[in-house]
């Protein structure tokens, strides 16, 4: 096709307004399509959320955050009652008669996902705000149309937006090149829901969020696991992947420090798992199942894309500028689509973002971001890992900082949980840490990890914070509830404060007014 045909195609179709033509399309009902959706239809302006799965809600609702989550709480459960001698707590039989049922597991799976996208993500909840709901696979006309291959019954209708349209369509499961790797003969966290059977023993290829949580949970409900990973939380602060990795030894996971380098299946099924260990040595190892969870790649095929002159960048993902609008004019983009951090929370907020700025599309786009309607983040967005203990962060890490600031210009104070009374006391000092980055001289806070029983509700202080501008030293002068964990926030805080303030009291002592 010719430049000239491609940009014929590329403009959009004027023409009267139909029962198919709205404000804005959204393509993809994961988190970032609900928050531009939702967001919209808040914005009194008509809005199609166009969805190709039968069911809204995307990864988040029915293979990612929800179910995993529901599954950590049951293996916490097992957990407990497995551990319970420890603590003088007699269950009645020994460890090793606690037994999970599956059946009943995934039952109340089911339970809490439908009872979740009924409250949040059903046609109905988007039907009462004013959003309509379209099932089907979308397909670029030209910037202002796509065309919708519906599920109902395989007809093609035409949806057309005034003002924009927002792309949402998610990420999914990035499989290896692993020799002996077969498609479908192996579980992915899309797939490892539909397990009837606990398997005996389960080896997991990747050490990111979705691994290390995957693989504490099945550990826990009975299975023996092995990890095989570089290490354990590469993204993460250097100190937090050995800190788990140590927490998951004592409960009898194995971390092989190395790469898979191929799978071989045996006659019964069996994965044989050849690794290059980091040394450079070769060993193996021999599992009843095997979960790849090396991360995610964007969706963003049989869109069109290219019809329309959409650029993917380097690593798949859907290139966007700082307002979230594609290389065409008029299509924005959002969430895990455009390749950025994976992460509901970030999903959500680029969807209403995009929404925004296709709403006020109108405005300059450097009035937009002044008035702060940008969707790309860099160092501001909170994580956590929902391990035992769980790995939250915010902020740059200790080693970024210094590659950012320079060594000497950033520092870091770190409160491990066996000086913490409330973990001590809560019997939860064994594994964690607190750790805050600051600028050195101001004590500008620029970052933290918590490693610990529920850091994911302790970064939020420290998100506060960080959107504040606060000084960790001023951090250090908020009282916190004792014998919280959080406490160990304010203890770090204050000895920030203390070391800060040294050069002020030596002067007072010298001119004798201390």
């Amino acid at each position: 096709m010719s430049r000239f045909a491609k940009l014929i195609l590329a403009l959009p179709v004027l023409g009267s307004a139909s029962k198919n033509t709205f404000d804005l399309l959204v393509i993809g009902s994961g988190s970032a399509g609900i928050g531009a959706a939702k967001g919209a239809a808040s914005l009194g302006k008509s809005v199609a959320l166009i969805e190709k799965a039968n069911v809204f809600g995307g990864d988040c609702t029915w293979v990612g955050c929800v179910p995993s989550k529901t599954l950590i709480a049951t293996a916490k459960a097992a957990h407990a009652v497995r551990t319970a001698h420890k603590y003088g707590v007699s269950t009645g039989g020994s460890p090793s008669d606690v037994k999970v049922d599956m059946k009943v597991v995934r039952a109340q799976l089911d339970l809490i996902r439908q009872r979740i996208y009924d409250a949040d993500d059903s046609p109905e909840v988007f039907e009462s705000l004013g959003v309509t709901p379209i099932f089907g696979a979308a397909r670029f006309i030209n910037r202002k149309q796509v065309e919708v291959t519906l599920n109902s019954d395989g007809r093609t209708e035409l949806f057309t937006a005034r003002k924009g349209i927002v792309i949402a369509t998610g990420a999914q499961p990035r499989p290896p090149d692993l020799p002996g790797l077969v498609e479908g003969d192996y579980l992915t966290y899309e797939s490892i829901w539909s397990l009837e059977s606990l398997p005996a023993s389960l080896a997991v290829i990747g050490g990111g969020p979705i691994g290390c949580e995957l693989a504490q949970a099945l550990s826990r409900l009975g299975s023996s696991v092995t990890i095989i990973a570089p290490k354990l939380l590469p993204d993460a602060d250097g100190d937090a992947g050995g800190v788990l990795a140590e927490a998951f030894a004592d409960e009898g996971i194995q971390v092989v420090a190395g790469r898979a380098r191929s799978v071989a299946t045996e006659a019964g099924g069996a994965k044989v798992v050849t690794i290059e260990l980091t040394g450079g040595a070769t060993t193996s190892v021999r599992a009843d199942a095997l979960l790849v969870a090396v991360g995610r790649k964007p969706l963003t095929s049989s869109l069109g894309l290219e019809q329309i002159g959409v650029e993917l960048t380097p690593s798949g993902g859907i290139k966007v500028d700082g307002t979230l609008q594609t290389t065409a004019r008029g299509v924005y983009a959002a969430g895990d689509c455009t390749g950025d951090k994976q992460y509901t929370h970030y999903a959500v907020k680029q969807g209403v973002a995009a929404m925004t700025n296709v709403v006020f599309s109108s405005l300059p786009a450097v009035l937009r971001l002044a008035l702060g309607f940008g969707g790309v983040y860099s160092e501001s967005i909170p994580s956590c890992t929902f391990t035992s203990p769980e790995v939250a962060s915010i902020g740059l890490s200790e080693s970024a900082a210094m590659a950012k600031f320079g060594v000497g210009k950033v520092r870091a104070k770190i409160k491990p949980l066996r000086k913490n009374d409330g973990a001590i006391a809560g019997r939860n000092d064994a594994h964690g840490f607190i750790k805050l980055v600051y600028k050195a001289g101001s004590t500008e806070l620029i970052g933290a990890t918590i490693v610990a029983p529920g850091a994911g509700e302790m970064i939020g202080e420290i998100a506060v914070a960080l959107a504040s501008k606060m000084k960790v030293s001023a951090l250090g002068n908020v009282m916190h509830a004792y014998p919280s964990l959080s406490w160990g926030i304010q203890l770090s805080a204050l000895e920030v404060y203390s070391e800060s303030m040294g050069p002020l009291v030596k002067f007072a002592e010298k001119v004798g007014l201390a």
